[in-house]
């Protein structure tokens, strides 16, 4: 199995046995393990699905390596055997280098700053970089950076301290939508009483909304999920115009993929689980 630079991946932060550990399921490079840590291997069970015992080297059942910031008492048998209860996936992420020394990641400061920094990715201009960092900080979220990698931080994670984790410009894009639509949705039924005392200051909300809706469209579009949405349409057209002509119509091959749906039947071709999952959504 091919070994892996363990300082430049993406770790996950996990608990066993009482410890706090850095966990991937790759083979590690033991010559790229800062001195600082120090690197086991976990077998799994004959049920494919779980570690059972950490050690000092795993050939066979491997199910991962796992990085401490101290030293594990393994015995004469070198393995730790240990149940279900004793490992868990706290839901952090992170890099070596926010582990070792405490280094932390820089917010960009505006809009112009993040541009520049995902320039290589994507391409958004001054006010859509801002208007980025404007729907983060809105939902208690800061966009940052370190070694030239990009981050996100939960201002809510733990009172006083940013928890940071790796994120991608397209995810932040992806999201921002997901929160317009969402905010779109609830400024519209704000509005239905012109006789309301607030009408005009929720109607100029909603005019924001819907400048904002443009923005962020247009940079979706650019997105891996917005070129994948449009593969999507164009796969679901064809597959419908198809059916017309061997169904007998139009309304018999709406009904049979309308079937379809309420089968359960997956119509989505090989896309992305991020976009399966928002696939419901119209933007």
């Amino acid at each position: 199995m091919e070994t892996v630079d363990v300082q430049k991946e993406v770790l996950e932060e996990v608990e066993l046995l009482g410890r706090t550990g850095y966990f991937t399921e790759l083979r590690v490079d033991k010559e790229t393990v800062p001195e600082e840590m120090h690197c086991y291997e976990l077998r799994y069970g004959d049920d494919d699905g779980f570690p059972v015992s950490v050690e000092e080297s795993v050939r066979v059942n491997y199910f991962g390596a796992v990085l401490f910031t101290e030293t594990l008492e393994l015995g004469n048998e070198k393995a730790l055997q240990f149940g279900y209860e004793d490992f868990s996936y706290t839901g952090g992420q992170m890099y070596l280098s926010q582990v070792i020394g405490g280094q932390e990641p820089e917010d960009f400061k505006d809009g112009k700053e993040l541009a520049e920094f995902v320039a290589g990715e994507i391409s958004i201009t001054e006010e859509e970089g801002q208007k980025l960092i404007g729907y983060m900080e809105g939902h208690d979220y800061c966009l940052g950076h370190m070694d030239g990698k990009m981050f996100r931080g939960d201002l809510c994670w733990e009172q006083g301290k940013v928890h940071w984790e790796p994120y991608d410009i397209e995810d932040a894009v992806n999201i921002a939508a997901e929160w317009n639509y969402e905010l779109l949705q609830e400024a519209e039924e704000a509005v239905l009483d012109p006789e309301d005392d607030d009408y005009a200051d929720k109607k100029n909300y909603l005019d924001t909304l819907r400048k904002d809706e443009e923005i962020l469209d247009k940079m979706f579009d650019r997105t891996r999920y917005g070129k994948e949405l449009d593969a999507l349409a164009v796969t679901l057209a064809e597959a419908l115009i198809a059916d017309i002509s061997r169904e007998g119509g139009i309304d018999a091959a709406v009904r049979k993929m309308t079937d379809q749906i309420k089968a359960g039947e997956d119509l989505l071709p090989d896309v992305s689980p991020a976009l399966k999952k928002d696939g419901g959504r119209s933007r």
